[in-house]
């Protein structure tokens, strides 16, 4: 099986000169957690998920630290209204991720998954040269993977 026989078409995407506000609010509208950033032109230029949002938040020690119980007092790593300030004035292209690993729409699904669970990820740009055609998530893996077996268990029983 193919990545273009799951993966989202068209999908929802951001300018990196979009606010960090628009991104959180249209994961939370929409109910998804990353987005594919796109220059005028088409051309990928990165990704943004929640959590490059979430971590504006966080000292950048952070995920170093196995264990946070050591930490009596969280007053210091609180979110403060100044933080959400400057995170209003902050762009999708100072926080997305650069270095995006991307996929062709005629991989193999195995590949896109392997890729994924190899970097940790959940989502992955499908792109055609530059040009971003789609994405696809490990819920579009397991939904097609799902719709297959219903399929075939259907099948069987006829």
């Amino acid at each position: 099986m193919k990545v273009r026989h799951c993966m989202t078409k068209r999908p929802l995407v951001l300018g990196p000169e979009d606010g960090v506000r628009k991104a959180a609010s249209l994961f939370l509208d929409k109910k998804f957690g990353a987005a594919p950033v796109v220059d005028k032109e088409g051309h990928l230029v990165g990704i943004i998920s929640i959590i490059d949002i979430l971590n504006t938040f966080s000292p950048d020690f952070l995920p170093l630290l196995k264990d946070l119980s050591f930490i009596k007092d969280y007053g210091a790593l609180d979110i403060r209204v100044k933080d959400v300030r400057e995170l209003e004035k902050t762009k999708v292209g100072d926080i997305m991720a650069r270095n995006v690993i991307t996929v062709d729409e005629d991989s193999d699904l195995l590949v896109a998954i392997a890729l994924m669970r190899k970097n940790g990820f959940k989502h992955l740009p499908v792109v055609k040269g530059s040009k971003l055609i789609g994405i696809v998530s490990q819920t579009d893996v397991c939904r097609r993977f799902l719709e297959i077996w219903e399929g075939q268990l259907k099948g069987e029983n006829s």
